[in-house]
C-alpha cells in the first residue's frame, strides 16, 4: 500500500515536471509577444495622434491665411513691405 502511494506520487510529480517542460517555454513566448503587442499598440496610438495633429496643421496652412501669415513671420522672419523687423539678441554675461 505504501509503495503504491509513492508510485502514484512519483507519477504525478513526473507528469507535473513534463507539463512544465512542455508548456512553460510556449507560455513565456506568449507573454513576450503580448508585451510587444502592447508596446506596438501604444506606439500606433501615439503615431495616430501625431498624424492627426499634422493633418490639422496642414489644413490650417491650406485654409487659414492668418495662421499661414503667423507661421511665415515666426519661422521665416518675413515682413510686409514697409515693416521693420527688430530682433533682440540676449547677450551672455561676461565672466570677469
Amino acid at each position: 500500500m505504501k509503495n503504491k502511494f509513492f508510485l502514484i506520487l512519483f507519477i504525478l510529480a513526473l507528469l507535473s515536471a513534463l507539463f512544465v517542460i512542455v508548456y512553460l517555454p510556449g507560455y513565456s513566448h506568449y507573454q513576450e509577444i503580448s508585451s510587444q503587442e502592447e508596446e506596438l499598440l501604444a506606439q500606433i496610438e501615439e503615431l495616430n495622434k501625431s498624424n492627426e495633429a499634422l493633418e490639422n496643421e496642414l489644413d490650417l496652412l491650406r485654409n487659414d491665411v492668418t495662421y499661414l501669415e503667423k507661421i511665415v513671420r515666426d519661422r521665416m522672419g518675413l515682413v510686409k513691405p514697409g515693416e521693420v523687423l527688430y530682433k533682440f539678441v540676449e547677450e551672455e554675461p561676461s565672466e570677469e
